[in-house]
């Protein structure tokens, strides 16, 4: 158990050091699981595990102030409760999404706390004028969450599943409620502030376009996709086409 304990702060490490190492995106649960899998001696499971989870946060990543729920601590919770209590994928999703959306808002949490301070130290290195001070502010704000978090995980893996489960149970239904309606309007903060800075006049009307599209037409994220690939190849052929038309034009008339 030491041994595996050991193994799992290292894959949380991993999985939240994605960013850290440039967006490599081994954070995904088909990565997360498939690890899991290998420490917890059954690959195959954590792959299959992993391609199920997969599905439901397949197009989930954070864009702007909005984080999806934490893939890292939903993947290593589902795969112990999969592969060490005997259940059944569905009922990993079930115990994964809601223990995902909690440690997220405890990511939020610490994020909150220790990103300011760190920071609010980092200014006073920057006034001395010393680099070296800025730095490990710098690397600090980096991995302090990360051990933390890290940690968490490893620890509820320690006392089991069913621990980690009767401590969900035991949240007011009222907080849980609340968490899933704030997950809901974050990811809607994130995208507005994207909206922001890339909508202009000439752009606006391919936002409207694809709410249109979802709203009214009811098509999803591959189909609006696939829609907008086509709208862009036909855009740019014509671009293209008026482009060798107007140069091959030739006015006699200079004036």
């Amino acid at each position: 158990m030491f041994v595996q304990a050991v193994l799992v702060f290292l894959i949380a490490m991993l999985g939240y050091g994605t960013y850290a190492l440039g967006s490599s995106l081994i954070h995904r649960p088909i990565v997360m699981c498939a690890l899991m899998g290998v420490v917890l001696g059954d690959p195959v499971a954590g792959i299959q595990l992993g391609a199920a989870l997969e599905l439901i946060w397949l197009g989930s990543m954070a864009v702007g102030a909005s984080n999806p729920p934490d893939m890292v601590a939903g993947s290593i919770f589902g795969s112990a409760y999969v592969i060490q209590a005997g259940g059944d994928a569905g009922a990993a999703v079930a115990l994964a999404i809601p223990i995902a959306i909690f440690v997220q808002m405890l990511w939020n949490t610490i994020m909150a706390v220790i990103v300011p301070l760190v920071a609010a130290r980092a200014d006073v290195y920057a006034e001395e004028c010393n680099d070296r001070g800025i730095e490990a502010m710098h690397w600090a704000g980096t991995f302090i969450p990360f051990v933390i978090l890290s940690a968490l995980d490893t620890f509820g893996f320690v006392v089991g599943v069913g621990a980690v489960q009767g401590i969900m149970d035991a949240v007011p239904a009222f907080v849980i409620d609340g968490l899933n309606i704030a997950m809901g309007i974050i990811p809607a903060i994130g995208f507005a502030l994207v909206a922001r800075m890339i909508v202009s006049k000439k752009t606006i009307c391919f936002l409207f376009l694809g709410f249109l599209l979802v709203a009214a037409g009811g098509m999803n994220l591959v189909s609006v996709t696939v829609a907008a690939l086509i709208l862009a190849a036909i855009l740019g052929l014509n671009i293209q086409t008026t482009a060798v038309a107007t140069e091959a034009v030739d006015d006699d008339n200079e004036f």
